[in-house]
C-alpha cells in the first residue's frame, strides 16, 4: 500500500503564490500553470493584475573566477563549482524554493511504501534535452536516470559520489565492488519511460532531500554511452534539461551560460545569460573588477574594507553576506605521502599522539585566523564545532546543543594558550625518544587565494608563537589553484590544511563525508587510520563505528541526532579536526538580489541559486538589506506555515 504524497505538494504551490508577492523588487509569476496557484494569485487584492502580466525585464548576470574546473561532469564530482553549474543546467527530481521549501521537478508525484525503503517518482512528459547548440536531442525518459546510476556505480569511472549511491541504494555495493555485473541487481529502475522506481538498503528520512543533489541527476542514456569517457569534458559533450544551457566553455578564459528557450519553468527566469569570467587574480583585484563594470559582485576582505567605508559612493553599495552551507576545519593526516625530508614518520607518530593533538587544537586561535577574512564579523564567523549551526534540529533544539556538544558550540573561542602547553608538555614526555623534535608540519595552500595566503601565516605564526618552535615546524608551501586538490589534497601529501565542506543533504551524514572510509574520508586525512581508535577487523575506528551505529537510527530522529551528536563530542574530545569558521558571511557588493534564487534544501545556510535570482540595477546597501531581509523572513514563515499545515 503506497501512501500519497502529491497533495500536500500542490497546497505548498498554493502557499508559495500567497506569500510571493511580499518579496522585494521581484513579481512572482505562476511556474506551473497551475490553475489552482492561479486562482490563489487572482484572490490577492494587493496584487494589481497589470502587474502579474507585466513583462520579464531580461537581465545579464557576471562574476569572476580564478580557479578552473578539472571537469564538467555533474555525475563524478562532489565539487561545489561543478554541483552549482550542473544544477543550472539539468533538472532533479525535487527542488527547493526561494523558501527551502521542498517542490516537484522533473517529477510530478511521487509515492512512498509503508515500510519507506521502496520511493516511486512519476516524471512530467514531453521534458527535452538540449545540445550546447540549444537544438533538441531526445525527450526526457526514466532510463536516464538509470543510466546515470549505472556510469556512477562502474568503479572503473572513479566517480567521488557513488558512495552516496552504495551507502544507500539496495545491491548498489556488490555492482560497484564487482561482486555481480548484472545492474537489473541494483534498486533502480525505469518501469516505463515516465516512472523511476529506488529501493533502499533501509529507510533513509532525508531520501526526497538527497535526489534535489547533483548524485542523483539523470543523464540522456544514449549520449551517455556514446560520448564514454568523454562525458563531461567540454560544453558538447553535456546535454541539458535545465534552466541553461552552457553555450561557451573556454577553460581558463570564460564560460557562458544562456537561458534554455524551452525550459518548462521558464517563468521563474529573468537572467538571460550568466558570464562566469577567469581572472587569476580575481580573489585580490575583485573589487577593482567589479567598480569597472566586469563583475557584478564582489566579497570584500579586510585588506579593503576601510577604503570603502572612507567613501560615502562606495559604502551604500555594501551589504551583508549571507552564510553558506560550508564549515572550514584544519584537518590532521593520519595517511601522509610526502617527501623523506619532511620526515613524515615523524608526522604520524606525533599525529597518533592524543595530547600532540590537544596542543595544536587549543593553541589554534580562531579569531586571529579568521580575521584575515573579515575584521568586522570574524566573531559570528568562527566555529567552535565541526559541523556548522542550523544542519538539522529537533523541535527548537539545534543539533550542536545535543549529547554535551553545547561544550563546545557556546564557547566563543577555543583557543587557550595554557592548555596547549600543558598537552605539549604532556606530548613531549610520551614522544620523546619516539621522533625528533620540533614535528616538522607541511601546510601547502592554495596561492589564487589571497586570504587564504595571509591566514596561513597567521596561522603559522600564531601557533608557533604558542607552542614553540621547539615544538614544531609549521612549513607553508604554496600551489596553484588548479592542480592543488589533486596534485596535494586527495593524494594526502601534507600534514595539516585547511579543509572545506558543505553538507549535500540536511543530516549529519552527509556532513561527516569527508572523516569516512565508507565515504570519501580516504581523501580527507584517512583519520579512521587513527591507531588508537583504529579496528583492524572494521577497517576503521571508534568515530566511523558512532556515526554509521547513528546513521542506522531511521525511525527517531530526535534520537538518530543524539547519537550523531555523541560521535561529533567525541572527534572534538579526541582532537581529530580543528574546527575554524562558517563560509561566506562578512560583506559583498552585489547587484544580485540576495533573497532571490531558488536554494538548497539546508535554507538560510543553504547555496542560494542563480537560477531563479534577480539582478537588480544597483548594490544594496546595509539599511535596504536589513528591510529587504525583514520581508523575506516574513514571507518565508508564511510559506513555511503553510506547508507545515499541509502536511499535516
Amino acid at each position: 500500500m503506497y501512501r500519497k504524497l502529491l497533495s500536500m505538494f500542490l497546497v505548498i504551490v498554493i502557499a508559495f503564490s500567497l506569500v510571493a508577492c511580499a518579496k522585494p523588487g521581484r513579481t512572482q509569476q505562476n511556474p506551473n500553470n497551475d490553475p489552482a496557484t492561479t486562482q490563489a494569485g487572482n484572490n490577492n487584492e494587493n496584487q494589481p493584475p497589470e502587474e502579474v502580466k507585466k513583462p520579464v525585464e531580461y537581465t545579464t548576470y557576471t562574476e569572476v573566477y580564478s580557479s578552473e574546473l578539472s571537469t564538467l561532469n555533474y555525475l563524478s564530482t562532489t565539487a561545489t563549482a561543478v554541483a552549482v553549474l550542473g544544477g543550472l543546467c539539468v533538472d532533479s527530481l525535487v527542488e527547493h524554493d526561494q523558501y527551502g521549501i521542498m517542490r516537484p521537478c522533473l517529477a510530478t508525484h511521487w509515492e512512498v511504501s509503508d515500510d519507506a525503503t521502496v520511493y516511486t517518482f512519476h516524471l512530467k512528459q514531453g521534458i527535452m534535452w538540449y545540445t550546447c547548440d540549444g537544438d533538441e536531442y531526445a525527450e526526457l525518459k526514466a532510463q536516464d536516470f538509470v543510466a546515470a546510476a549505472e556510469w556512477i556505480l562502474n568503479a572503473a569511472n572513479a566517480s567521488k559520489v557513488a558512495n552516496t549511491w552504495y551507502n544507500n541504494i539496495a545491491g548498489a555495493k556488490e555492482y560497484y565492488d564487482g561482486e555481480t555485473t548484472d545492474f537489473s541487481t541494483v534498486g533502480i529502475k525505469a518501469l516505463d519511460d515516465y516512472t523511476v522506481e529506488y529501493t533502499l538498503l533501509q529507510p533513509v528520512p532525508y531520501f526526497l532531500k538527497m535526489v534535489s543533489n547533483n548524485v542523483w541527476f539523470p543523464a540522456q542514456a544514449d549520449f551517455l554511452a556514446e560520448c564514454g569517457e568523454k562525458f563531461g569534458t567540454s560544453n558538447d559533450t553535456l546535454l541539458y534539461c535545465g534552466a541553461y544551457i552552457l553555450k561557451t566553455f573556454e577553460p581558463e578564459y570564460q564560460r557562458v551560460l544562456e537561458m534554455n528557450e524551452n525550459y518548462w519553468n521558464k517563468d521563474i527566469i529573468s537572467i538571460r545569460a550568466i558570464k562566469y569570467k577567469y581572472n587569476k587574480e580575481a580573489s585580490a583585484n575583485g573589487p577593482e573588477l567589479y567598480l569597472r563594470g566586469e563583475t557584478d559582485k564582489v566579497s570584500l576582505g579586510t585588506d579593503i574594507i576601510e577604503e570603502w567605508k572612507a567613501d560615502p559612493e562606495l559604502w551604500k553599495q555594501v551589504h551583508r553576506a549571507q552564510y553558506t552551507n560550508m564549515s572550514y576545519w584544519m584537518a590532521f593526516n593520519f595517511n601522509p605521502t610526502y617527501e623523506e625530508e619532511y620526515a613524515p614518520n615523524d608526522w604520524l607518530t606525533a599525529v597518533n599522539n592524543t595530547n600532540f593533538r590537544k596542543a595544536m587544537f587549543y593553541a589554534y586561535d580562531r579569531y586571529a585566523a579568521t580575521m584575515t577574512l573579515d575584521a568586522y564579523t570574524y566573531q559570528e564567523k568562527v566555529l567552535n564545532t565541526y559541523t556548522r549551526p542550523g544542519l538539522v534540529t529537533v523541535g527548537d533544539t539545534d543539533y550542536l546543543e545535543m549529547s554535551g556538544l553545547d561544550e563546545y558550540s557556546k564557547q566563543a573561542n577555543l583557543f587557550n594558550a595554557d592548555e596547549a602547553l600543558k598537552f605539549k608538555e604532556a606530548a613531549i614526555a610520551e614522544l620523546t625518544g619516539k621522533v625528533t623534535f620540533p614535528i616538522q608540519i607541511t601546510m601547502p595552500y592554495n596561492v589564487s587565494n589571497n586570504a587564504t595566503t595571509k591566514r596561513v601565516q597567521v596561522v603559522e605564526q600564531q601557533m608557533e608563537g604558542v607552542l614553540g618552535t621547539d615544538f614544531i615546524d609549521i612549513i607553508l608551501i604554496g600551489y596553484s589553484g588548479s592542480s592543488f586538490n589533486a596534485e596535494v589534497r586527495n593524494p594526502g601529501k601534507w600534514s595539516m590544511i585547511e579543509l572545506g565542506w558543505g553538507a549535500d543533504y540536511a543530516d549529519p551524514m552527509s556532513a561527516f563525508d569527508p572523516l569516512l572510509v565508507t565515504s570519501i574520508g580516504k581523501n580527507w586525512g584517512c583519520i579512521y587510520l587513527a591507531t588508537e581508535y583504529y579496528d583492524e577487523a572494521l577497517g576503521y575506528g571508534t568515530f566511523e563505528k558512532m556515526a554509521l551505529e547513528a546513521n542506522a537510527i531511521v525511525n527517531d530522529l530526535a534520537a538518530r541526532y543524539e547519537a550523531f551528536a555523541a560521535a561529533e563530542k567525541f572527534l572534538l574530545d579526541e582532537a581529530f579536526v580543528i574546527p575554524a569558521y562558517k563560509s561566506a558571511g562578512g560583506y559583498q557588493a552585489s547587484k544580485l538580489d540576495p533573497f532571490s534564487g531558488w536554494t538548497s534544501q539546508m535554507g538560510e545556510y543553504g547555496l542560494r541559486k542563480l537560477k531563479g535570482a534577480v539582478v537588480m540595477d544597483h548594490s544594496m546597501s546595509l539599511e535596504e538589506y536589513a528591510q529587504a531581509q525583514a520581508a523575506y523572513i516574513e514571507a518565508r514563515t508564511q510559506a513555511r506555515l503553510a506547508a507545515a499545515e499541509a502536511g499535516k
